[in-house]
C-alpha cells in the first residue's frame, strides 16, 4: 500500500471517529441542553413576572396617592361618609378602568378593619372584612403596605394595600385587587407562553367554589380545561410531585412548562400558573442528528487530499499555539478581564474565576449571563450600573472613554471598587469588547472613609450630599439632614487621654451606624462631629430619629468616661437651596443646641 493511500485511508478514518464521537456527544447531552434552557426560560418568566408586580405596584401607588389627595377624600374617609367618598373617587375608578379592564377591586377599609366603600360593590359596606382577610389584618396592625395574592368575594387577585394617614395618624387603607388574568395575559404578550391557572385549596375564598375542579395535589382549576390541556398535565405531573420545571414532548411536539407561583403577602404559595411554550424545532431530535452527521461526514470525506490536509493540520498546531500564548498572558494579568458584546461574556482571564470563585464560563453563565449582574446600586451617580443614562454599560463606557468610570462588586460579601476601561474589537462583522477591571478598592477607602472610625469622610459626604439634592430636586422628593457634636469633648481629652478619646468616639460612631437605615450615610464631619444624611425624610421622621439617638448616646456606657451626651441640629433641605446653604443652617441648629445647655435637638 503506498504512502498516498495509507495517508488518505487514516484521514477517512480520523474523519468517520471525529464524526461518530460528535454525534455520540450531541445526542447524549442533548437532555442536558434542554435543562439548560428550560432553566433560562423559567427564569426568564419569572422575571417577566416580577418586573409586572414591580410595575403594578408603582402604578396603583401613585394611583392611590392622587386619590387621596382629591379634595374632601380624607375627611369622607374619616367621617365614613359612604356615599360621598364613592362620588368623589368615581371619576378615577371609571379611569382606573379604562386604563386596566383587569381591576376587580377598589375598597376604602376603616382602622378598625370594616370596609367602608366597595367601589365595585358600592351596596356592600360595613362588614367586618379584615376579620376574614390576613392582608388587611397585616395593613391595619402594621400601618404599612402589603401585597400578595389572596382570595375574597371576587376569587383570587393580586391585591395592593396602601395604609392612609393624615397628619401622620392612621385613619385606614385603600385596597386594588388585579385579576390573576392580567398576569396570564401579560406573560403571553412578553414571553409567548400559554398559560393553565391553580389555585391553592386554602385560598380560595368566597367565590363560587362548584367553579374549580380537581387538579394536581392541593391546587384546583380555575375552569375546564381542554384535552389538550389535560395531556400537558398529564404528562407534566408524572413523576413530578413537587412541580418543576419540565420538558415533554406529546405527538412530535416539543413544550416547556415553567410552573410559577403566586406568593400571598406571607410568601406562601396562593396558587400557580402553568407557563406552556411550544419550543418544537428548539431541539434537534436523533433522527435529524444522525442524518445531519451522515452528510457531513461524506461533505469531509471530499476534502481527503492528503498535501491538503497535511497543510491544515500545520496551520491548525499554529493557531493553537497562538491562542495558547496568548491566554497564558491573559491569565498572568491580575486585572480581571474579559472579552463581551454587554450582554454576554464571550472570553475570562483567571482572574475572573478566582475573584467570582467558579471553574468555567459555562458554571457562572448557568445564574449570570454578564458581569454587569454584579454592579451594585449605591447612594451617589459614581458607580457604572448595567444601565446608565439609557445606555447599556459597554455602550456608556465606549461613548464616553475620556471620562474615567467605576465599579462596586460584592462577592462572598467582599464588596471591592474597580476602575473600567474598553477598547472595541471586530470579529466576524461582529462587535466586541475587551473589558479590564482593575481592583482600587484599598485606594478608594483611603479617598473616601475615616482612619479612625471606618466611616465615610467630609469628602465622601460632600459628593453624596450634592448627588441627594440632585435626586430630590428632580424627583421632588424630601431630604433632611442632621449634624452631631460630643458634648464636653475636649474635657475626655484632657481627663482621659486622646486614645481613650478616640474609642470614645469609635463607639459613638458604631451607636450611630446602628441606629439609622441602610439608605442613610453617616460621616466624620471633623473632630467630635458627625453628620448624618437622610434621604426621602422629612423634618418630622428626622427629628424624632435625632432624639433617639441622642437618648441612645446618653444611656450608653462610654468606660471609663462615665457619661457622655451630644447635642444635635436638625434640617430639612428647601427647594433650591445650594448644599453650603444647607450646611450653614443645619450648623446653626447646632450652635444653638450647645448654647441653649446642650444634650437636645433643635431644628
Amino acid at each position: 500500500m503506498s504512502f498516498k493511500l495509507r495517508a488518505q485511508l487514516v484521514i477517512v478514518l480520523i474523519i468517520l471517529a471525529v464524526s461518530l464521537i460528535f454525534t455520540f456527544f450531541h445526542i447524549s447531552n442533548e437532555s442536558r441542553y434542554a435543562k439548560e434552557r428550560s432553566l433560562r426560560s423559567s427564569e426568564n418568566v419569572k422575571m417577566a413576572f416580577n418586573s409586572m408586580t414591580d410595575d403594578i405596584e408603582h402604578f396603583y401607588i401613585y394611583r392611590a396617592y392622587t386619590t387621596l389627595h382629591l379634595e374632601g377624600v380624607i375627611d369622607a374617609i374619616k367621617k365614613r361618609d359612604t356615599e360621598r367618598l364613592y362620588a368623589l373617587s368615581l371619576p378615577r375608578y371609571k379611569v382606573f378602568m379604562e386604563e386596566n379592564p383587569h381591576l376587580m377591586i377598589m375598597q376604602y377599609h376603616a382602622a378598625d378593619g370594616h370596609s367602608i366603600l366597595r367601589m365595585h360593590l358600592k351596596e356592600k359596606f360595613g362588614d367586618d372584612i379584615a376579620s376574614r382577610r390576613p392582608m388587611l389584618r397585616s395593613a391595619h396592625a402594621g400601618h404599612k403596605m402589603v401585597t400578595g395574592f389572596e382570595g375574597g368575594v371576587g376569587g383570587m387577585a393580586y391585591r395592593i394595600v396602601i395604609p392612609i394617614f393624615d397628619n401622620d395618624l392612621y385613619i385606614g387603607a385603600l385596597e386594588f385587587g388585579i385579576d390573576t388574568n392580567y398576569f396570564i395575559d401579560k406573560i403571553k404578550q412578553l414571553t409567548g407562553s400559554t398559560s393553565i391557572l391553580m389555585i391553592h385549596e386554602n385560598y380560595l375564598g368566597a367565590a363560587d367554589k362548584s367553579l374549580y375542579k380537581a387538579g394536581m395535589g392541593a391546587y384546583r382549576y380555575t375552569t375546564a380545561i381542554s384535552k389538550e390541556q389535560e395531556a400537558y398535565m398529564d404528562a407534566f405531573s408524572d413523576q413530578n410531585p413537587a412541580m418543576r420545571p419540565k420538558n415533554i414532548r406529546i405527538e412530535e411536539k416539543d413544550y416547556e412548562i415553567n410552573p410559577l407561583y403566586l406568593e400571598d403577602s406571607e410568601e406562601k404559595s396562593a396558587g400557580v400558573i402553568l407557563c406552556i411554550n411550544d419550543v418544537t424545532g428548539g431541539y434537534q431530535n436523533k433522527v435529524e442528528t444522525v442524518i445531519g452527521s451522515i452528510l457531513l461526514t461524506a461533505a469531509l470525506l471530499l476534502l481527503f487530499l492528503g498535501l491538503f490536509e497535511y497543510a491544515f493540520g500545520t496551520l491548525i498546531q499554529k493557531l493553537n499555539l497562538q491562542e495558547r500564548y496568548i491566554k497564558t498572558i491573559l491569565d498572568s494579568q491580575k486585572n480581571i478581564v474579559v472579552v463581551t458584546d454587554g450582554k454576554e461574556i464571550i472570553f475570562a482571564n483567571q482572574a475572573f474565576y478566582d475573584y467570582f470563585g467558579c471553574e468555567s464560563l459555562e458554571k457562572f453563565q448557568l445564574d449570570h449571563s454578564c458581569i454587569s449582574d454584579f454592579f451594585e446600586s449605591v447612594e451617589s451617580d459614581e458607580y457604572l450600573q448595567p444601565k446608565t443614562e439609557g445606555l447599556l454599560w459597554i455602550d456608556y463606557l465606549t461613548q464616553y472613554n475620556t471620562k474615567e468610570h467605576k465599579v462596586k462588586m460584592t462577592v462572598g460579601g467582599n464588596t471591592s471598587i474597580f476602575t473600567v476601561h474598553t477598547q472595541k474589537i471586530e470579529y466576524e462583522n461582529k462587535m466586541r469588547h475587551v473589558v479590564v477591571f482593575t481592583d482600587i478598592t484599598r485606594l478608594n477607602q483611603l479617598a473616601t472613609q475615616d482612619g479612625l472610625t471606618q466611616l465615610a469622610n467630609r469628602f465622601k459626604f460632600d459628593q453624596v450630599l450634592e448627588y441627594s439634592i440632585a435626586m430630590s430636586q428632580r424627583y421632588d422628593r424630601a431630604l433632611s439632614i442632621m449634624i452631631i457634636d460630643v458634648d464636653h469633648f475636649k474635657a475626655v481629652n484632657d481627663t482621659y487621654g486622646h486614645l481613650v478619646g478616640d474609642e470614645v468616639l469609635k463607639k459613638l460612631a458604631k451607636i450611630l451606624s446602628d441606629g439609622i437605615r441602610k439608605s442613610d450615610l453617616i460621616a466624620r464631619w471633623g473632630g467630635e462631629e458627625f453628620i448624618i444624611l437622610l434621604p426621602d425624610s422629612e423634618l418630622s421622621s428626622a427629628v424624632k430619629l435625632a432624639e433617639t439617638l441622642r437618648i441612645k448616646v446618653a444611656e450608653s456606657n462610654f468606660y471609663p468616661v462615665d457619661t457622655m451626651t451630644c447635642s444635635i441640629g436638625v434640617v430639612r433641605w428647601n427647594e433650591g437651596e445650594t448644599p453650603d446653604q444647607l450646611l450653614n443652617r443645619v450648623d446653626e441648629k447646632l450652635y444653638i443646641a450647645k448654647e441653649s445647655g446642650r444634650n437636645r435637638v433643635v431644628s
